[in-house]
């Protein structure tokens, strides 16, 4: 992993986390603040671990992309989050669609071709 090197990825991480846990803070009633933050630091973690490219793909990648990819990861998880919090779907399913944003990332941006040929 990369990535792990990687400043821009670190900074989007705590970034995402600190916004995920204040949207949380004002959008979620007070009884479910506890576990509004087992599932935002959750869903952080979790965003953390998903590859942010597949497979063989990984390899053609440089590590600077793969540091934008995973700031991608981490915002989308919060965002798709904090908006179904927001529309009131709850604080668990919330968590898996944020989850589900992080895997989808990998999926819809391809890696590099190999080569170009003229």
């Amino acid at each position: 992993m990369p990535w792990i090197r990687s400043r821009v990825a670190w900074g989007a991480g705590l970034l995402a986390l600190f916004a995920l846990l204040r949207a949380l803070r004002r959008l979620v009633e007070a009884d479910d603040r506890p576990l509004a933050l087992v599932v935002a630091v959750g869903v952080i973690v979790v965003a953390g671990l998903v590859p942010p490219a597949l497979g063989s793909a990984a390899a053609r990648v440089a590590s600077e992309q793969l540091a934008a990819r995973k700031a991608v990861q981490f915002f989308g998880a919060a965002g798709v989050s904090i908006l179904a919090v927001y529309l009131g779907l709850g604080v668990v399913v919330a968590a898996v669609l944020g989850i589900g944003a992080a895997v989808l990332v990998p999926l819809i941006w391809p890696a590099p071709a190999e080569g170009r040929r003229r």
